[in-house]
């Protein structure tokens, strides 16, 4: 085996992070919540240990703006004093202006990029570069003004927003041309929070954020594993290190009853998903869905340990609304009714929908919604009335 150099690259660690919509009504949960970013980053050093890095690079927004607190930046300092290794910090938009950098310094071991483009040697034969913010606003392509070394395996440390892959928060911004002919070999890069490995000639890598805090940010969190050997990129391991994951996901109804729905699930959720579940298809379990929804939502959760935001019922019973239209009691007026208003035109809709007080409050989303979306708001009112009363006979 050649020369092996490993580093660990993670990035959006956004310390301190709240997670807006849930543990409103549970202190248990929201403290738990508001601990699992910290948690996260806790096991990345673990591993960092664990594999005998030689280096740990973030590549900025540590903090989450205001957010940081004494106890964050003190046991953030904590953690990064576990490593004996070199660690590398570039600021981002979120921190690039920080309180407490004199009364809670960093561990030695810790070298901080200023505003002007800087040169590390970190072993014979790797260099990191590196460049932080001047602003939250940042405007200059920092990107475009490193330049690695040819004669040695270069990592380039930077927030910014590559143009290609953009998630609308355009600071720093650069292009893949920027990014190419520059001599550097990793580019380890922040700001998108979704994991992205964009490019391997050269490697530019985008590690995502370490905990999810909405439904923005789904799946797997952690950081990156670098293996370098004889030079050059020998393995790229994702490591997860998130303690919640972020889920949305679809169950169809059809043919199941509510213990085949948490069969189907088991294998998918745990105690560590926060999910949102959408519920498609037809059969019995519509009824039950549209009649207790916050039951059925706290079966599927004590079931399975999971936490469930929300539930979104899309499903079909077995009524025949255009069958039924054709009866004589309430039933069938409501559902002609119902037939009449889809008929109208969308501003018509919305008229009808903004009467009442608490609905017109939301005007500005209805008229983002399409016709077609209009009209499903009502057949799916008409549809939840109509089991309703058939449930009560």
């Amino acid at each position: 085996m050649g020369k092996v150099f490993r580093f660990m690259h993670c990035a959006d660690l956004h310390l301190g992070a709240r997670f807006k919509g849930l543990g409103q009504d549970n202190s248990e949960l929201a403290e738990r919540m508001r601990r699992s970013v910290m948690d996260s980053f806790r096991r990345i050093i673990d591993e960092a240990l664990a594999r005998s890095v030689d280096a740990f690079v973030i590549s900025g927004d540590l903090y989450d703006d205001s957010n940081e607190l004494p106890s964050t930046r003190m046991e953030f300092s904590n953690q990064l004093s576990r490593l004996k290794i070199p660690v590398f910090i570039c600021r981002g938009n979120h921190d690039s202006v920080t309180t407490w950098d004199a009364a809670i310094p960093y561990p030695d071991n810790v070298h901080e990029f200023g505003t002007d483009p800087e040169r590390i040697d970190i072993t014979d034969g790797v260099e990191i570069l590196g460049v932080s913010y001047s602003t939250p606003h940042e405007t200059r392509n920092l990107a475009s003004m490193l330049e690695g070394s040819r004669d040695r395996f270069t990592i380039a440390c930077v927030h910014c927003d590559l143009d290609s892959i953009s998630e609308g928060y355009a600071y720093a911004q650069c292009s893949m041309s920027d990014l190419v002919g520059r001599s550097v070999d990793y580019w380890a890069l922040g700001h998108i929070h979704k994991r992205d490995v964009v490019s391997t000639a050269p490697y530019v890598v985008y590690p995502g954020n370490i905990q999810g805090r909405s439904f923005k940010e789904t799946g797997e969190k952690g950081a990156y594993l670098v293996t370098v050997t004889d030079g050059r990129v020998s393995s790229l391991d994702f490591i997860s290190t998130c303690g919640y994951r972020w889920e949305d996901l679809t169950v169809d109804i059809t043919g199941k009853s509510l213990t085949d729905v948490v069969n189907s699930l088991s294998g998918t959720v745990d105690r560590s998903t926060i999910c949102r579940l959408s519920f498609v298809g037809s059969g019995n379990l519509d009824a039950m869905l549209r009649t207790n929804p916050d039951d059925v939502s706290s079966a599927i959760s004590s079931s399975l340990g999971c936490i469930i935001s929300s539930i979104s019922v899309k499903t079909a019973s077995d009524i025949d609304l255009e069958v039924r239209a054709e009866g004589k009691d309430m039933a069938a007026a409501i559902i002609r009714s119902g037939n009449r208003i889809s008929a109208m035109s969308k501003e018509q809709i919305i008229g009808l929908i903004c009467k009442n007080r608490n609905a017109a409050r939301y005007r500005d989303e209805y008229e983002s919604m399409s016709e077609e979306e209009l009209r499903s708001i009502v057949t799916d009112s008409v549809r939840s009335i109509i089991v309703k009363m058939e449930v009560s006979r």
